[in-house]
């Protein structure tokens, strides 16, 4: 048996989501279009820790919240800017229906 491991170790991703965010993710009853902008704004946080649109929540240092795409909600999240690349922790995703 190798020692090696096949799959990325999960400590060098830098954005890591909620138990909550993982379960809507992994929800067969999460609609298409909000799965699909959910992943976008994952992908899009690969690229930049504050996309278009996102903005500081007030009162909660380091929180911010952005939205998703064709406005199917809202994405809170923490960004930890002291870290190379920074770390980003997705807390929850609020749907607009």
């Amino acid at each position: 048996m190798s020692d090696h491991n096949e799959f990325p170790d999960d400590q060098d991703d830098p954005i890591t989501v909620s138990p909550a965010v993982e379960e809507f993710l992994g929800d067969p009853g999460t609609p298409a279009d909000v799965f699909s902008a959910v992943v976008a704004f994952l992908v899009d946080l690969r690229e930049n820790p504050f996309p278009h649109l996102s903005m500081p929540v007030p009162g909660r240092p380091g929180m911010h919240s952005a939205p998703l795409r064709r406005d199917l909600g809202l994405v809170e999240y923490a960004v930890n800017e002291v870290t190379e690349p920074p770390r980003i922790y997705v807390s929850r995703i609020l749907r607009a229906d």
